[in-house]
């Protein structure tokens, strides 16, 4: 695969998982729209609620945009990433509209990247675009997962 096949296919993998028709199952629009909004600070045990799990996503998601534009100063500091207090209705609408806004950043990115330069360095970290890039699609597609086992939980709860 040549770098512009290559970049094609992270779009065609981002667009797919976000709203597209994946191989796995549900897209990230379809899943939202299953979770009860009185259940979104559900956890099992200690482990994340759906709200934690969404908010993180599109935390590294709007970093990964971030470095997209350009930002060589932005960085992620372990912890910034999680959190663990519940959050309200209205909290929970601005993470699905952040997340919105992070795919359509994402992939205008993407479109502005030269195909060229996915082997480069993404600049103030050790690893190229196209790993960070894939990094981003296999973390998108874990914690979607795990928002799907948590939701299929509390649906039939």
């Amino acid at each position: 695969m040549n770098r512009q096949e290559r970049m094609i296919d992270l779009i065609d993998q981002m667009e797919n998982m976000f709203s597209g028709h994946p191989w796995y199952g549900q897209t990230w629009i379809e899943s939202l729209e299953r979770i009860p909004v009185d259940r979104i600070n559900f956890r099992l045990a200690k482990g994340p609620s759906i709200a934690s799990l969404l908010e993180h996503v599109v935390i590294w998601r709007e970093y990964v945009v971030s470095k997209l534009h350009g930002d060589t100063g932005a960085h992620m500091e372990p912890g910034m990433d999680w959190s663990e207090e519940e959050i309200s209705d209205t909290a929970w609408q601005e993470l699905v509209r952040r997340l919105v806004e992070s795919q359509q950043e994402l992939l205008e990115g993407l479109s502005e990247l030269p195909a060229s330069e996915l082997q480069e360095t993404v600049p103030g970290l050790a690893y190229s675009w196209n790993f960070m890039l894939q990094g981003l699609i296999d973390h998108d597609a874990y914690h979607l997962g795990q928002i799907n086992l948590l939701t299929k939980q509390v649906i039939s709860a």
